[in-house]
């Protein structure tokens, strides 16, 4: 039986339990809650049999083995200065930009530390998790919410966390294309309605297939067909190097309080150079 709990029972954290929930791991999990959302846990502990709230977040800690920590950033140190984790637990970190040596210095018994990042996809158990460091208890846990990656060093782990910035973006493209289609006279509700049924079906293309991503746009493209001339006018070379850009300072945001980290496993010369 594997023991899970939750310090923090936001967005993220409600998608992997539910995702957990209704996985095939389901009759082997007992997962324990945080009160710190109360109304959000007790609807989780409600329509899920497994799920239990917890009087405090150091119940859920010595209740469980495995503790996910989904908290915001800035509330991590006075979160992690009120628990006694002992060093036989796992810590599961999945506070965005708060790097393990950050993390270290608030966990007195030293016990293993594991960072992930958790998309809202988990839940219909179709997201692909970032880990960092490699550990098989965790990793078999985010197989049954649609596997993981592993980093080789923290700043690698980095790069992933900056491209999940990317994910609103994706929607003001489409957002944009929608509104081309409303100034030339469609209404809104069916300009909508058009761009979601003809993006879902890139979606399943994306959930389907394990063709390189290369692969994908070649595919979608004929030699001189009307796929081909927008994507050469509109992926320019300037607006690649553009997001480009762009990845890079949420790159550097996101390590810039780590500079030690960033020293440690050779990140800093990466950095300095903008790669």
């Amino acid at each position: 039986m594997t023991r899970i709990g939750f310090i923090g029972v936001g967005e993220i954290a409600s998608a992997m339990v539910e995702g957990l929930a209704d996985s095939e791991a389901k009759a082997d999990l007992q997962i324990f809650l945080s009160p710190r959302n109360a109304d959000r846990a007790a609807k989780l502990s409600e329509s899920i049999e497994s799920a239990t709230v917890c009087r405090s977040n150091q119940d859920v800690v010595d209740r469980s083995d495995l503790i996910v920590l989904a908290v915001l950033p800035q509330q991590t140190d006075a979160v992690l200065d009120e628990l006694d984790i002992p060093a036989e637990k796992t810590l599961v970190s999945a506070v965005a930009g708060v790097s393990t040596i950050t993390l270290k210095a608030n966990l007195p018994h030293s016990p293993t530390i594991v960072r992930v990042i958790p998309l809202p996809a988990v839940r219909e158990r179709k997201g692909v998790t970032a880990v960092y460091p490699a550990n098989d208890a965790v990793e078999e846990l985010l197989n049954h919410l649609g596997g993981s990656v592993t980093a080789a060093d923290e700043t690698m782990f980095s790069t992933l966390s900056a491209v999940t910035a990317t994910m609103s973006a994706h929607f003001a493209f489409l957002q944009t294309i929608t509104a081309w289609l409303v100034a030339r006279g469609w209404d809104q509700a069916d300009a909508d309605h058009f761009i979601r049924g003809q993006f879902v079906g890139l979606g399943t293309t994306l959930a389907q297939t394990t063709d390189p991503i290369d692969d994908l746009v070649a595919a979608h493209e004929t030699p001189g067909g009307l796929n081909e001339m927008l994507n050469n006018a509109w992926m320019d070379e300037t607006n690649r190097n553009s997001l480009a850009a762009a990845l890079d300072a949420v790159f550097d945001r996101v390590t810039k309080s780590d500079w030690p980290l960033l020293l440690h496993d050779g990140g800093w010369s990466n950095l300095a150079r903008g790669n």
